[in-house]
């Protein structure tokens, strides 16, 4: 991560650091290559933030396509999504009741 960014950097790129897409050997290796590149200039990001940044809002036509690619990067929230289609084909509303009844 750290020399393609700072080689990025001293072109006078604006760089957005990948956290989560790069791999070290230690934990304090990664700590201190974020500290580097931090104080260079990046920004750090993590995959998700990019995605939900392209995605923007789930009122789109495509959002099911985004919810799958959530749902494979963190499973626990692609159970979450099920279970809310879920309720949506068996007609629950949101707060869990059925629709038209009491």
């Amino acid at each position: 991560m750290a020399f393609p960014t700072l080689s990025a950097l001293s072109e006078g790129y604006k760089v957005y650091t990948f956290v989560d897409a790069s791999g070290n050997w230690s934990e304090l290796a990664t700590d201190v290559t974020l500290a580097r590149v931090v104080q260079a200039g990046a920004i750090p990001i993590d995959t998700v933030a990019v995605i939900s940044e392209v995605q923007k809002t789930w009122n789109r036509p495509d959002a099911m396509e985004f919810a799958a690619i959530f749902g494979d990067l963190m499973p626990n929230y692609g159970l979450l999504i099920e279970s809310y289609q879920r309720a949506l084909s068996e007609g629950q509303t949101s707060d869990g009741s059925k629709k038209g009844g009491v």
